[in-house]
């Protein structure tokens, strides 16, 4: 998966490099642990896109279980399988924001609750705090026992037999407070020192773990936050296809007279309309909040490269009337297909077979790593047998044919557009 944190300082004796290479190998060993962990989710990497699952967690859940009202089934599906790792990951993603914003708390967890100087160091003067306790204790009794006793051996006679034994508990007593005084001061003195010492590793470290650690959490924010936002996206659109096969869901759906493909952009516009949006809750207006997001995660964006404008006409005209969230772009130019795709790369690359260098074409798209990140779909009017062959062998994953009813054609392509719907 991919980011392998190594030290590269060497221990030289000197104290300070031991600390700091310390300081490094707790970082390191931290997100180490991170990176094996997200190892578990290597497969929704690839996802073609991703959403804001943070933002869409609770809509989602919810969908999920009145789905799941509607079809049992649901539960013992890829779909329900998806959604416990998303909810692994989320785990994983929370506790490491929580850890991310406090940086003196992560020093502490990851670097000096592990160094064994600090660790006996605290252990000691907390053991010493307890000592220190008893002896005032002791001091407090011995105290409390003298005053009582001067208070007697000013009522008592000199010539008494007991003046003297009164004498000498009142000798021991302070005997046992200046004894007290002694023991206290010297773990007192002592933990002063160790103190010191403590303050001492704090202050060549914590700067050094600060800077260190910052950058390496700014890395697997973003790393961890990616993989989440595409497992969302590989879950969400797993839900909906399972949902538009869902005899059910969509026996539900039909009943509520609910138009358009099922996507959780449908979903949630018909749970709006449902409702009296002059009495909305604080949480049906964060749904609201959430409309203008799913539309323009639902816009998808189509780049035609054509051999001729009728081909690019016939194609434009068939694209709006399938949906309006699609952006479309048609050229005829090489450089002016190539500098649209430095731009954006589209969710779907549509190139006629017939224009002069395909191969190359195609392997530019490859070198580029653009045929593996969205759709390339090959328009064409016949393909043999070998043709065919040869696509197999590379990353094309459909083949629109144009030499069939404009029925037919239209409904191949509205399949291809609607494969990955948000």
């Amino acid at each position: 998966m991919g980011i392998e944190l190594v030290s590269d300082n060497k221990t030289n004796g000197d104290e300070s490099a031991q600390l700091f290479f310390s300081t490094e190998s707790a970082i390191v060993d931290y997100f180490n642990t991170i990176n094996h962990a997200l190892e578990s989710f290597t497969q929704y990497e690839n996802a073609s896109h991703s959403i804001d699952f943070i933002k869409l967690r609770r809509f989602l859940l919810t969908t999920y279980n009145n789905l799941v009202d509607l079809d049992l089934d649901l539960k013992n599906t890829q779909v329900t399988d998806i959604l416990k790792d998303l909810m692994s990951l989320s785990e994983i993603y929370d506790a490491f924001k929580q850890k991310s914003k406090q940086t003196k708390k992560a020093f502490y967890d990851l670097f000096l609750s592990r160094n064994d100087e600090f660790v006996q160091a605290q252990k000691r003067v907390e053991s010493n705090k307890l000592s220190i306790d008893n002896h005032n204790s002791n001091i407090a009794i011995a105290e409390a026992a003298i005053a009582k006793l001067e208070y007697h051996i000013k009522k008592t006679p000199e010539a008494s037999e007991y003046y003297r034994i009164i004498q000498q508990r009142m000798k021991k007593a302070k005997g046992i407070v200046v004894d007290e005084i002694h023991s206290k001061r010297s773990y007192e003195e002592e933990n002063l020192k160790l103190i010191q010492f403590i303050e001492m590793i704090i202050t060549e470290n914590e700067e050094s773990f600060a800077k260190k650690y910052t950058v390496q959490a700014a890395i697997f924010d973003q790393k961890i936050t990616d993989l989440l936002n595409k497992t969302a996206y590989v879950f969400d659109i797993s839900l909906w296809k399972y949902a538009r096969d869902s005899k059910p869901i969509k026996a539900y759906f039909q009943q509520s007279y609910i138009k358009g493909e099922l996507s959780s952009l449908t979903y949630l516009k018909y749970y709006l309309q449902s409702l009296n949006n002059k009495t909305f809750s604080a949480e049906q207006q964060e749904l609201a909040a959430l409309v203008p997001y799913l539309e323009n995660l639902h816009r998808r964006r189509v780049l035609y490269y054509t051999a001729e404008i009728e081909n690019a006409m016939r194609f434009k005209s068939v694209v709006s009337s399938i949906d309006k969230y699609i952006d479309l772009e048609t050229t005829m130019h090489y450089e002016k297909m190539v500098e649209s795709l430095m731009k954006e790369i589209p969710h779907f690359i549509f190139i006629d077979q017939q224009i002069s260098g395909l191969s190359a074409l195609i392997k530019m798209l490859e070198k580029r790593g653009i045929l593996q990140k969205t759709n390339v779909i090959l328009v064409v009017e016949n393909a043999t047998e070998s043709f065919l062959e040869q696509v197999k062998k590379i990353h094309i994953r459909y083949l629109l044919p144009t030499n069939v009813s404009p029925h037919l054609f239209t409904q191949t392509l509205t399949h291809i557009l609607n494969e990955d719907p948000i």
